[in-house]
């Protein structure tokens, strides 16, 4: 039986994916007989130990199951558990917690009933002459203003732009707004993810020696390799140059810093007027109080999580993890209490209700909320 430190510590490796088959099995097994006995159970707020541990093993059993016929979807079925299955797993300094995500029992304070639910696909497309059209409202196909076909809905969520934007260059924006989402892909085949009060400012054809655009909060690249004219992003305070890659900028005017994560490839972010290069697996992270520069290293995981459908929190803030959630959930947050130190690392689903996430939070046991209508209170 692993130890919980064992346990972390091979969890991670799993994360960066370096586990051999053999730790894989471990991991499993340690799945098949996990303990509870390194928490205090509150068995009134929690409910019963058995029940919890029963209805766990069963649902994580389900999703393991799912897609086994070769061993290719196999691994994929186990990686998607790790991230991001119905059963949240929520590591927690000073302690170990496992709980089942659609468990009855509730510890969030609710005084209002208003169901506050996930974001969604949702977003502006702002033209240059200021027109602004909501992209949910527009039927699948081609997109048509003032007799000018600009783009095509491809689907629920996206939007394409190409051949049909030739002639005249015009500047789009789009904009998504607290709970929305939206995928774009550019003129020049470069697909753009913008995560919730995310915008992206372009052109509709890219012209001249390079393809510039702009950008505000969270906005993932997969860019088009061009060798002769290079992808350039602005955002706040700092310039990314690049000729195809994947990358994540997190550029909200809330956070204290610009962090820009590189997937693959390579890019050059200049900040300040200095220039620094990432290779995959590293980020740069702009102080804006400081007005100073770092790089680090970060886990891929954690800068594909929101794409693919989940919060991934690692060792964050009260408030960072509140910032998200108010995002998303589209909710003003405020702070009782001494909120020093409390930090949370962990997965959890971004499709539930809100009320689901805040009650895996409280497990803790550092932090209790009360929700009242679209107010969250988060006392210490």
């Amino acid at each position: 039986m692993l130890t919980k430190e064992e346990y972390i510590k091979l969890y991670e490796k799993y994360i960066a994916g370096h586990c051999s088959a053999e730790e894989l099995s471990q991991l499993q097994d340690y799945q098949d007989k996990f303990q509870l006995e390194e928490t205090i159970w509150d068995e009134e707020a929690m409910g019963d130990k058995a029940d919890v541990k029963a209805r766990l093993y069963a649902r994580l059993h389900r999703e393991m199951q799912t897609d086994n016929d070769n061993q290719a979807t196999y691994w994929k079925s186990m990686r998607k558990w790790w991230g991001y299955a119905a059963a949240a797993i929520l590591l927690v300094i000073g302690g170990l917690y496992w709980l089942v995500a659609d468990k009855d029992t509730s510890f969030v304070d609710k005084t209002e009933t208003i169901v506050i639910a996930p974001g969604g696909d949702n977003a502006i497309l702002v033209l240059d002459d200021g027109t602004e059209v909501s992209l949910n409202e527009l039927h699948l196909g081609n997109v048509t203003i003032n007799g000018k076909v600009w783009a095509n809905k491809a689907g629920e969520g996206e939007l394409r732009y190409g051949e049909m934007a030739e002639g005249e260059i015009r500047y789009h924006t789009i904009r998504t707004p607290r709970g929305g989402q939206y995928q774009v892909i550019l003129a020049d085949g470069t697909k753009v993810w913008l995560n919730a009060s995310s915008s992206i400012r372009f052109p509709t054809a890219f012209i001249g020696t390079e393809r510039l655009v702009e950008i505000e909060g969270e906005v993932f690249f997969d860019v088009q390799k061009d060798t002769e004219k290079p992808f350039v992003v602005k955002s706040d305070n700092q310039e990314i140059t690049v000729l195809g890659t994947q990358f994540n900028v997190m550029a909200y005017p809330d956070e204290e810093g610009v962090k820009t994560s590189l997937i693959e490839g390579k890019v050059a972010v200049d900040i300040a007027g200095s220039s620094y290069t990432l290779r995959p697996g590293e980020r740069s992270v702009y102080d804006k109080t400081k007005r100073q520069v770092t790089k680090e290293t970060f886990d891929p995981e954690e800068i594909l999580a929101w794409q693919e459908g989940y919060f991934m929190f690692n060792e964050e803030s009260i408030e960072h993890v509140m910032r998200k959630i108010a995002r998303w959930y589209d909710v003003e947050v405020e702070y009782k209490g001494n909120m020093k130190g409390k930090l949370f690392s962990g997965t959890v689903s971004r499709f539930g209700q809100v009320d689901e996430v805040l009650d895996m939070l409280e497990l803790t046991g550092t932090v209790t909320f009360k929700i009242e209508g679209r107010r969250i209170l988060v006392m210490g």
